[in-house]
């Protein structure tokens, strides 16, 4: 499996990683392209495409400071799903010596209770800590979600500097921060 960086300048490849990104995942919880672009340029956000005989396998979008990978998105192609892509896509962000933090939604259906246990059979632990993540668009809510960290369980603290990095930084690619110069 080959990993790279999605670079808006590859047309075919962009395109294919955006269309999996946005049929993964709720509009809600997605970044318009604009604000995502604009992530792109920043050097503590990873786009990482996973590719195998030309064919897209997967994304994984995360954030890297200090001693934390925040893993803020996961998807595979829908027709590889369930053939242990996904680990292997969490092996590779694992593989340094960070401690990485990904949330979940609660665990509210058959769907949910599925995202956690294949976190957890990858060593990942749900911690006690909660929090409502702010939405990426303006017309979104924010969402209740869980927290789950690897390679342990979490302190306080290392929450607290989790939320910290997303009031400060993650939340500058969101639509309607005073920033956003649209």
């Amino acid at each position: 499996m080959e990993f790279l960086r999605i670079e808006q300048s590859d047309k075919s490849r962009w395109n294919k990683v955006w269309e999996l990104y946005e049929s993964s995942f709720p509009i809600a919880e997605r970044r318009k392209m604009k604000d995502h672009v604009r992530a792109c340029s920043d050097p503590q956000f990873h786009p990482v495409s996973a590719w195998e005989d030309g064919e897209l396998i997967g994304l994984l979008f995360y954030w890297e400071w200090d001693m934390y990978r925040y893993l803020e998105y996961l998807a595979i192609t829908p027709g590889l799903r369930g053939h242990g892509f996904g680990s292997q896509l969490l092996r590779y962000l694992r593989d340094s010596d960070h401690t990485i933090i990904l949330e979940i939604d609660p665990l509210i259906n058959e769907l949910s209770v599925r995202r956690l246990q294949f976190y957890e059979r990858a060593g990942f632990t749900l911690t006690p800590y909660r929090f409502m993540h702010l939405p990426y668009r303006l017309e979104g809510q924010p969402i209740e979600l869980l927290i789950l960290s690897y390679p342990k369980m979490i302190t306080k603290e290392q929450h607290n500097d989790f939320l910290k990095f997303l009031g400060k930084r993650v939340i500058l690619y969101c639509e309607g921060y005073p920033f956003d110069r649209g």
